[in-house]
């Protein structure tokens, strides 16, 4: 059986099997494979390559917010390219979006969460309340290009592509 599972569920799948749920025991081979009984894989998640170059980009580990707020995000060791993102008890299931501006960006439709990461910082919106979690977060790697933004002179859009963030 699918070792993520809850045990109990699997029994009561079992169980229903067994007793044919009141319908043709075929009926019930195809709810267990739907369920991930025999064949986990059908409920891998999948990513597009524009996704997959997104998740490319992005900035894992520890990432220091302002207010003293710390978000984690962590690859997902069963889909790849999706994240664990966490911050206090909040925890979000997030993977990338394209966009059209070239920013990275990290959804959990479902929890309403949507973390936006630039070239200098990130930021953790509520996107069904329009509340920002955190703000002003940077990974080391954005320390730095913020550090470089103050030093340096401002980036003309007009003059070419923009210098490139590598990832941590």
């Amino acid at each position: 059986m699918h070792k993520t599972l809850n045990p109990r569920l699997q029994k009561t799948i079992w169980v229903a099997f067994a007793r044919g749920w009141g319908v043709s025991p075929l009926v019930s081979l195809l709810a267990m494979v739907f369920c991930g009984i025999f064949a986990p894989h059908v409920l891998a998640l999948e990513l597009d390559e524009k996704a997959m170059a997104v998740a490319e980009q992005v900035h894992t580990g520890r990432i220091v917010c302002e207010l003293g707020n710390v978000v984690h995000i962590t690859p997902d060791a069963q889909n790849r390219g999706f994240f664990m993102l966490q911050m206090g008890k909040h925890r979000f299931h997030v993977s990338p979006v394209s966009t059209a501006t070239g920013a990275i960006r990290l959804e959990d439709a479902q929890a309403g969460a949507m973390w936006l990461q630039l070239a200098n910082k990130s930021m953790l919106m509520n996107s069904k309340l329009g509340q920002r979690m955190a703000d002003e977060c940077q990974s080391p790697a954005q320390v730095a290009v913020a550090e470089a933004m103050k030093k340096g002179p401002v980036f003309n859009l007009l003059d070419g592509p923009a210098p490139s963030v590598a990832r941590k």
